[in-house]
């Protein structure tokens, strides 16, 4: 257990602080790939969509240095982090973690819920409405898939919580994807059936369509993303709002009403003035986005993380690959990856 979110103090004299150095070109050998869920796009969609425009050139810095000071909380790999009210904080590593400003404790799954020989789990982790710890994904077997949804309490630690997501907690064969958290609205979702979209004021229901979909909640409006584009949900189901590019298949995105970031592998895109562009790494292997404004946007990758602050990036080197960026309105930033959780605080969002 950690002693407080500082937990090793010296690791941030070790990684130093934030600088507008020049933009890292991309490793020259792949990583493992990530799952990624989406529908490659048919020939006439592809058509119908331009190509991105040539790369921009990388823009000077404007601002002064961004001085961010890093500390790492955790040593475990991480593959996913959530954040509650208040300071409360989850991570999904082996075994799962919960903290706030005093500390970190493990939350083990019990052995019931733990993936057997064969099995492979891909999952994210959320907090619920009451502030507990969620974790919802696909568990596959070769071609079967099934659904996980678990919740955690204090009195029973972890369990299966399908009761929670109405007729998506049946014993179906097929994976659960979304987004879950104390701001309106939630998203639960099967492929091939429906979502909820789940609000205090109540639920609504729309076709899920036949791909699974990397979802981010931006003001209030849920984002989906597919090979084809981004999409919108409502009552009807997703509609495309800002269709794709040529690109490689996507793993990370972000978006707002009128921009938008998508990474694939070795490649950043950006949506901005109607148009895609395809920009420079500001990092190698780009794997996660997380941002409040169009004028301040994170991204996590190989060997670090970087800032866009509406006119250029600036990175910091961090050892390993990070795999996943969130934070909070007051500045703080959490990221994590195969070397750890690691925590730093910047100025407000604004």
């Amino acid at each position: 257990m950690s002693r407080g979110y500082a937990a090793l103090p010296g690791i941030a004299a070790a990684l130093g602080f934030w600088c507008g150095c020049a933009a890292t070109p991309p490793a020259q050998r792949a990583s493992a790939p990530l799952v990624t869920p989406g529908l490659a796009p048919s020939a006439a969609e592809r058509a119908a969509v331009p190509s991105a425009r040539a790369p921009e050139p990388a823009l000077p810095p404007t601002a002064p240095d961004l001085q961010l000071e890093v500390a790492q909380v955790l040593s475990l790999p991480v593959s996913s982090i959530a954040l509650g009210e208040g300071t409360r904080v989850a991570v999904l590593s082996d075994p799962p973690q919960v903290g706030d400003e005093r500390g970190f404790h493990a939350l083990p799954l019990p052995a019931s819920l733990r993936a057997k020989a064969g099995e492979v789990d891909d999952v994210r982790i959320y907090f619920g409405r009451d502030n507990e710890p969620r974790i919802m994904g696909t568990r596959r077997a070769g071609n079967i898939e099934r659904p996980i949804y678990w919740r955690h309490t204090t009195a029973a630690g972890w369990r299966d919580g399908r009761e929670e997501i109405g007729q998506l907690g049946g014993p179906a064969a097929a994976g659960l994807w979304g987004v879950l958290g104390a701001v309106d609205p939630e998203l639960v979702c099967r492929a091939g059936a429906l979502c909820i979209i789940k609000r205090i004021s109540g639920w609504k229901t729309a076709p899920a369509g036949a791909e699974p979909r990397q979802v981010v909640l931006q003001n209030g409006v849920l984002w989906g993303l597919s090979a084809s584009g981004i999409s919108s949900i409502d009552a009807h189901g997703w509609a495309l709002a800002i269709p794709a590019p040529a690109w490689a298949e996507p793993r990370a995105f972000w978006a707002t009403e009128g921009e938008a970031w998508v990474s694939t592998e070795h490649e950043l895109f950006r949506f901005h003035e109607g148009a895609w562009s395809a920009v420079p790494l500001p990092l190698p292997e780009p794997t996660s986005f997380w941002g409040l404004t169009a004028t301040s946007v994170w991204l996590a990758g190989k060997g670090g993380v970087a800032h866009f602050d509406g006119q250029s990036f600036r990175t910091n080197v961090v050892p390993g690959q990070m795999r996943i960026i969130v934070g909070r309105a007051n500045g703080e930033i959490w990221f994590g990856g195969s070397s750890g959780l690691f925590r730093a605080v910047a100025g407000p969002v604004r």
